[in-house]
């Protein structure tokens, strides 16, 4: 059985959050360590009262990796339990691209 998620952005719109196709919602948290995304809250709110699954994830940066976890890390805290956690390894805007030790 497949199941289907959302990946939502600060730019992304309600209707993205709670589409009735989707099981669960995954909600872009943090990027690097200065960056975290204005409606991540809200969003992650209005997925969790639509009954969805839960996710929550960090964009690499690509700097040092345990600065950009614990940057995450502090931000979600209340969360660990309720959310899968994962990272977003893209090229785009990542340092350490190709780095695969980095991850």
């Amino acid at each position: 059985m497949a199941l289907y998620f959302t990946d939502v952005f600060s730019g992304s719109a309600d209707w993205i959050v709670t589409d009735p196709h989707a099981q669960g919602t995954i909600v872009k948290v943090s990027q690097g360590t200065g960056y975290v995304n204005p409606k991540y809250e809200y969003q992650y709110s209005l997925a969790k009262t639509n009954g969805r699954l839960l996710g929550l994830y960090h964009y690499a940066g690509g700097n040092d990796p345990i600065a950009e976890a614990t940057y995450f890390l502090n931000h979600i805290q209340e969360k660990i339990g309720e959310a899968v956690l994962a990272i977003d390894w893209e090229q785009y805007q990542n340092a350490a691209w190709g780095n695969t030790n980095w991850v």
